[in-house]
């Protein structure tokens, strides 16, 4: 058998454990005549630790498995060990094709939006956390080991008492490409057709498009490119 076909089969596998709690979660989180469809498949190695909040599909046509969560898996990342984490107590608008790659942990706070365009892609064991606001357009994939956080989790102060280091939203345009090991901190801004190179610090507004964003903090290393998606 070759690798291609035991690939096959070994999804076909993980797909099949995933139903039940997937049948499960679907109609929990859509009404009905969505959920039905079974438009959301959750691996069974999946941990759903709050759904709370609300997940809006904004799709014209659903069909089974448009959303993946914790099957994707890379170079050095295991589907056995990695456990895929989930906690939602805001809002999640998902526009199309999404999926969530193995051992991701995704946290989305009372309160805050995330939004993810058609063909989102978020690599295995990444880290995403939205307390105030996450928008990404569509065809943006990010590589293994990336961490989004629109927020520093802790509250910094000055000498009266008054907040210093307030959250801010996190977006990207279209077909946006990210390597693996990326962080990107709360604020960032990131122009149509930018790419960003494997380990680069994203902070601040990146508004020119078709680049390429590289280094600590990243800057402009190559213009006039795009991904060929």
């Amino acid at each position: 058998m070759s690798e291609r076909h035991r690939k096959k089969r070994l999804d076909a596998w993980r797909y099949l454990l995933a139903l039940p709690r997937s049948a499960w979660y679907n109609l929990r989180l859509l009404p009905f005549q969505q959920a039905r469809k079974l438009p959301i498949l959750i691996s069974h190695r999946t941990k759903i630790e709050h759904l709370k909040g609300t997940v809006v599909l904004g799709c014209a046509e659903l069909r089974p498995g448009l959303v993946k969560i914790g099957f994707a898996t890379y170079q050095g990342t295991r589907f056995r060990r990695d456990r895929t984490m989930v906690n939602i107590l805001g809002t999640v608008k998902i526009k199309g094709e999404c999926s969530l790659g193995a051992g991701c942990s995704i946290e989305v706070a009372e309160g805050a939006m995330l939004t993810v365009g058609d063909k989102f892609h978020l690599g295995p064991n990444s880290l995403l956390i939205c307390h105030c606001g996450m928008f990404f357009g569509e065809k943006n994939r990010f590589s293994w080991n990336c961490t989004l956080m629109d927020t520093d989790q802790h509250a910094l102060e000055d000498i009266d008492g008054k907040r210093v280091n307030n959250d801010r939203p996190i977006s990207t345009g279209n077909n946006v490409w990210v390597g693996c090991h990326v962080i990107a901190t709360k604020g960032v801004e990131l122009a149509d057709n930018t790419t960003v190179a494997a380990g680069a610090r994203l902070a601040g507004r990146y508004e020119e498009p078709l680049t390429v964003l590289a280094g600590n903090p990243a800057v402009v290393v190559r213009r006039d490119v795009k991904r060929a998606y």
